[in-house]
């Protein structure tokens, strides 16, 4: 619609409307008037009290046809209203007074009512002027006399007068109506377009924001299929300090023990079976291997640990977090154990495992605020386990299944579909990263193991871990954990690096008496100077990974250049980056952990210098 259109249409819906007021207002007023007939001739009262009545009918009628009538009608309405009051005025002004009668006091409240209240088209309200005074004029001048009329010449003055007045504030507010409808006109057609506009905007930027929630998505998902270990996850700042702060002390924990447990062991070498002191000897030994079994979970906690493959057998890995994954719970929630796999034996990272049920109970408690039962159990599985069916990347022939059941809160399919996304998370703010189920996807994927859920609102939540059988039960744990027998002697020359003086010493009371000759030095500047004032061979660098200055990796690439074919043990109380790639250690990198057994470093040593590498 153009603007003149719209000022048009404005202009008309407006008349219509003030016609109708004007209708009823003057069948009102004519009705209240009769009160002053009665009062001023009461002889022709009767009589005007009928011109009255029909009047006020024929107003009354024109009232219910305005809203039925379109404009060109309703104009010729109009007039056909305002020539009938202006007829009935006129009618009791002839009958009371003629030219003299005061009642042309009603034609000029006509035409102020209509001029005024009425607002139109300026050419209407001059022809509604005019025709008022020509009804009100000749039928005096034509009946009557009048001339030398000083008070008939007074009352056509005031009429003219008036009239011409009201027609001049009727054209100045008409045109300043018409100005501030087509500024309303402007301003509706600027709102539209700004809507447009915004809406136009909003639907890109939504386009925009969903494509990249897609791409968000989709590069999370990509992330998490590439990288399996929880250590390659993005860690928020909060784990990050923790992890560190873990991993700090975990090292510095596994020097103390190491030296506890070690010289403990050398003493009971050289006791005999009876010594009185044995037994406390023995008890120390003991509480030391306790300890360092907390620092092992801790490391797994601060996701410090890298990937050593070996066989594990699952049961005893559960049965062995049971404590402390009763204290981690709480008291009000039961832990039960479950372990029927007669074969349970998977090649696996135990530490890898031990974050695993640590996630998987930490998920559970939150899940059960209010108390609850959680088991854990493994049963034997084959490729005819409905589950695994479902897979196309199942390649093995026997598994073994991990389950988690809690009787907790539960999730809805929508959770479900995306509970192992990274960062996805239903705990309130500050409660959770969104990191834990995502990081126990990336293991059990690392580990060619596949895992699911089962979960209803109000039915709690079953995971479902499938890790294939690694062969003969125990064989290469036990072979890890064999350390009875005479320690390996040699006659090579070790360079031992180590910046804790205890475990420096404690390494030269273990090698040396065993025919070794040990060149003991306290940091990699230290042992770069040694090695270039011996003039001997050096058959092997025994070094700690994490030293103040130059770490262990960069004094070992310098000294292969100064002598090739020297042999390399690192030996560390955590895992660091220097050492690893992706989670697990680079090929051909040895190491021994801390803190470790008298005999266990015996055998690594003698491993390493009768090794190829």
């Amino acid at each position: 619609m153009s603007k003149d259109d719209d000022i048009r249409k404005n202009l008309d819906d407006t008349f219509r409307l003030w016609i109708g007021m004007a209708s009823l207002w003057g069948c009102l007023l004519f009705v209240l008037l009769g009160g002053l007939d009665y009062l001023v001739t009461p002889e022709n009262f009767p009589l005007f009290l009928r011109y009255r009545a029909v009047l006020s009918l024929l107003l009354l009628c024109g009232y219910f046809l305005t809203g039925r009538l379109n404009n060109r009608d309703l104009s010729a309405l109009a007039y056909i209203l305002v020539a009938g009051s202006a007829v009935a005025i006129e009618l009791m002004i002839l009958q009371f007074g003629g030219h003299e009668s005061p009642y042309y006091v009603g034609m000029i409240l006509l035409g102020i009512a209509v001029t005024g209240l009425v607002p139109a088209r300026f050419s209407f309200h001059v022809v509604i002027a005019i025709l008022i005074y020509v009804l009100y004029l000749v039928p005096i001048v034509l009946t009557e006399s009048v001339a030398n009329h000083r008070d008939f010449l007074i009352a056509n003055t005031f009429i003219i007068l008036i009239f011409s007045t009201m027609l001049l504030a009727r054209y100045l507010s008409g045109h300043a109506l018409r100005s501030e409808l087509g500024l309303q006109y402007d301003l509706e057609q600027h709102r539209e377009h700004l809507e447009t506009v915004v809406q136009e905007q909003t639907a890109e930027l939504v386009d925009t924001v969903e494509k990249l929630k897609q791409e968000i998505i989709e590069r999370q998902k990509a992330e998490v299929e590439r990288q399996f270990l929880q250590g390659q996850l993005l860690q928020s700042q909060k784990m990050e300090s923790i992890g560190r702060l873990a991993g700090g002390v975990a090292h510095d924990f596994n020097n103390i023990l190491t030296a506890i447990l070690s010289y403990a062991e050398l003493t009971l070498m050289k006791l005999a079976e009876d010594h009185p002191v044995r037994s406390h000897l023995v008890s120390i030994q003991a509480a030391s291997e306790k300890a360092a079994t907390l620092t092992h979970q801790l490391l797994a906690f601060s996701r410090r640990q890298v990937l050593e493959m070996k066989a594990v057998d699952l049961n005893k890995v559960i049965e062995g977090m049971a404590n402390m994954l009763s204290r981690m719970i709480g008291e009000d929630i039961l832990l039960e154990l479950k372990t029927e796999a007669t074969i349970s034996t998977i090649r696996a990272d135990q530490g890898q495992i031990e974050q695993v049920l640590m996630n998987f109970a930490v998920n559970a408690r939150d899940a059960m605020p209010s108390g609850g039962r959680l088991l854990i159990g493994t049963k034997d599985v084959d490729l005819n386990d409905v589950l695994l069916r479902t897979q196309e990347t199942v390649t093995f022939d026997k598994y073994v299944m991990l389950s988690v059941a809690d009787t907790g809160a539960g999730m809805t399919a929508e959770v479900r579909e995306r509970i192992f996304e990274p960062f996805f998370t239903t705990k309130e703010l500050g409660r959770g990263t969104g990191l834990g189920l995502a990081t126990v996807y990336g293991i059990v994927k690392q580990h060619s193991g596949n895992i699911f859920v089962d979960s209803d609102p109000g039915q709690g939540t079953t995971f479902k871990v499938y890790f294939p059988i690694a062969g003969e039960r125990g064989q290469e744990c036990d072979k890890d954990h064999d350390l009875s027998g005479p320690l390996p002697a040699g006659t090579e020359v070790i360079l031992v690096v180590e910046d804790d003086p205890s475990v420096r010493e404690l390494v030269r009371q273990v090698l040396a008496p065993l025919g070794y000759k040990v060149l003991a030095t306290a940091g990699g500047d230290d042992a770069l100077r040694t090695s270039d004032s011996y003039d001997g061979p050096v058959d092997l660098l025994l070094t700690d990974v994490v030293m103040p200055g130059m770490n262990g990796k960069q004094l070992a690439e310098t000294l292969r250049i100064k002598r090739p074919g020297i042999k390399v043990l690192f030996m560390s109380g955590y895992a660091h980056d220097v050492l690893s790639t992706q989670g697990m250690l680079e090929p051909g990198v040895a190491m021994i952990h801390k803190p470790f057994r008298t005999v266990a470093l015996a055998r690594q040593v003698r491993q390493v210098l009768d090794s190829g590498a």
